[in-house]
């Protein structure tokens, strides 16, 4: 191995334990609420749905997971110090926790099988913050295409394309009572 090659290895390396702990910091409370093991591979995908069903709810009572997992990510302590934050930080964390949200309640609505596989199920959720800015902030209104098993596929079809997006956030309340009813109702976790 040539030197350069040695200190693209250790940079590598210095990268990836950083992530790791970002990853512990992020889940550190989810660990704690939800009783999961997550790690900095945790997807979409790997998250249970009483998990699920507890932050696609919006409101206070998942806002703070999503603002402790954020805030984890990006080294800024707790989401109970959410307020103490300056303005334009509590924004940045404010976009990235809505995103998230968004996304969270995608992965719900692909589970009841209305809408398609989309990309961001698929990253691990620590990089989903840490590159938002870069890889995710321009595509954050982006949605995934609906089912073509959906009801209402030939209406989203019919739809303009460019609105379709909107059309799929429009089914988010009622993808939300299904995910509730179908997962286990609303007081389970």
């Amino acid at each position: 191995m040539t030197e350069g090659e040695g200190g693209v290895g250790k940079i590598l390396e210095f990268e990836e334990q950083r992530r790791r702990l970002a990853a512990k910091r992020a889940f550190q409370s989810w660990t704690r609420r939800f009783s999961e093991f997550y790690d900095g591979d945790t997807t979409l995908r790997d998250l249970s749905d009483a998990t699920i069903m507890n932050l696609i709810r919006g409101g206070k009572d998942s806002s703070m997971p999503l603002y402790d997992f954020t805030m984890g990510v990006m080294g800024l302590g707790v989401g109970q110090r959410f307020h103490f934050l300056e303005s334009s930080v509590k924004i940045a964390v404010m976009d990235i926790a809505l995103f998230l949200l968004d996304q969270i309640r995608f992965e719900a609505m692909h589970r009841l099988g209305w809408v398609e596989d989309f990309h961001t199920f698929h990253v691990p959720m620590v990089d989903l913050v840490s590159s938002f800015t870069e890889r995710y902030s321009q595509v954050r209104h982006h949605s995934p295409p609906l089912s073509g098993s959906h009801p209402r596929y030939t209406e989203y079809l019919q739809t303009f394309e460019a609105d379709r997006g909107a059309f799929v956030r429009k089914l988010i309340p009622e993808a939300i009572q299904v995910f509730e009813k179908e997962r286990g109702g609303p007081g389970d976790s």
